[in-house]
């Protein structure tokens, strides 16, 4: 597991606020999910590259090129011994070059691969490896997937595990009931950026050997569009905004969808308010109203006292998320001074945690903080704030920045 044995190693409210803030849609719900994925174990031909020997490549385009199609044609068309000739045809043959049939040669498909790239290919060896392939739809998962000290792909055992842990969030197990497409291999061979999804192009005709099914944890977010439109976008262990292609799965797939839209209708308006209600209890915040929004999450508007250090809410809260478990409450204060020294603190934390940032990768994230928090800001801004706030250091660094002398 990842960072005091989470499973996923930031928290829900920060695939929220991307998808809020970041693409601009409102998060109805959040759903920590493990997606069954076909472990695919894959036997294949390797094939090598070289530089051609100077006579091999004239041979060879002599027949590709020339119709040159037998020891003597091409002995006589290059000055050259036909013994000469005949050792070198004997090698391209052993390699896998070429025919001969009727006593004319010919080029096979990787001695015209070769030509056409200029590479002198041999098929080495058989290659074994694990593909991955999403449990609903066969489709390949891109490199990053790959990462064993990032991705946990869990067992069955660890998955039942992980749906029964203690810990938080608990997971809920996706189930499938389709089997691995073997032609899913064949097309990701002949994908023009295979190598994106892990297989090179120098590793030919694919076959599988077996598949077992593995589970990968994804927080899914239930979003809506202003056109009032669903979306579902998937985060990962590999980072905090989601990912195009598994959110495409979770759009495409017929039985997420169905799990997914069956827990929204489960969710009802009286049941939501009862565990808002009883979080704020929790938080000796009982005498404050939470609003129902129109989206169909929450939302509670606190007293900058309750942001204080040892207060019942802590700062990282104020524009963020309170993940419950059938909805959503947004967390909100009254007062805009402490939502200004929200927005120093997390831009301060944001440039500590980088040693080199750009002047509009800052720019990018105070407009994103700024947001969350219902200010307006701007680098000028926020760096005259810090000046008044006493936050020299922070202030020269947003100087630096800004005439372009730092990085």
């Amino acid at each position: 597991m990842n960072g005091r044995n989470k499973v996923i190693p930031y928290p829900q409210e920060r695939a929220l606020e991307d998808a809020m803030f970041g693409r601009g849609l409102v998060p109805t719900r959040i759903f920590p999910l493990l997606l069954p994925v076909w472990e695919v174990e894959v036997k294949a031909t390797v094939t090598d590259g070289r530089p051609y020997q100077l006579i091999d490549r004239y041979l060879e385009r002599g027949i590709a090129e020339g119709g040159l199609g037998t020891r003597a044609e091409l002995a006589g068309f290059f000055a050259l011994d036909v013994s000469l000739v005949d050792r070198a045809v004997r090698v391209l043959g052993a390699i896998g070059h070429l025919t001969e049939h009727d006593g004319r040669l010919a080029l096979t498909e990787l001695g015209r691969r070769s030509q056409r790239d200029q590479v002198c290919y041999l098929i080495e060896r058989e290659d074994r490896r694990k593909l991955y392939f999403d449990g609903f739809l066969s489709r390949p998962l891109t490199r990053p997937y790959y990462q064993a000290s990032v991705v946990t792909l869990m067992s069955q055992p660890e998955a039942r595990a992980a749906t029964v842990a203690n810990a938080y969030p608990r997971f809920g197990m996706l189930w499938t009931a389709t089997g691995f497409r073997r032609e899913a291999l064949t097309e990701l061979a002949n994908q023009k950026d295979r190598d994106r999804y892990n297989l090179p192009t120098r590793i030919e005709n694919p076959e599988s050997v077996g598949e077992q099914l593995v589970h990968l944890p994804l927080y899914v977010v239930r979003a809506t569009d202003r056109q009032r439109r669903v979306h579902h976008l998937a985060y990962s262990q590999v980072g905090d905004t989601a990912d195009p292609e598994l959110s495409e799965l979770c759009e495409l797939s017929p039985e997420i969808n169905g799990v997914l839209n069956s827990e929204e209708i489960a969710a009802k308006p009286n049941v939501q308010e009862t565990h808002v209600h009883n979080w704020l209890k929790g938080k000796n915040l009982g005498g404050f109203r939470p609003e129902p929004l129109a989206d169909g999450d929450w939302r509670i508007t606190l007293p900058a006292n309750a942001f204080d250090p040892g207060g019942p809410v802590p700062p990282s809260k104020l524009g963020s998320y309170v993940v419950l478990s059938s909805c959503l409450l947004r967390v909100d204060c009254d007062d805009e001074e402490t939502r200004k020294r929200t927005l120093l603190t997390r831009v301060e934390n944001y440039l500590a945690g980088r040693s080199r940032v750009t002047a509009a990768d800052v720019e990018a994230r105070i407009d994103r903080v700024a947001r969350q928090l219902r200010l307006s800001a701007d680098m000028r801004s926020v760096r005259e704030m810090a000046s008044g706030d006493g936050r020299s250091g922070f202030a020269r660094r947003l100087s630096g920045l800004l005439d372009g002398t730092l990085e």
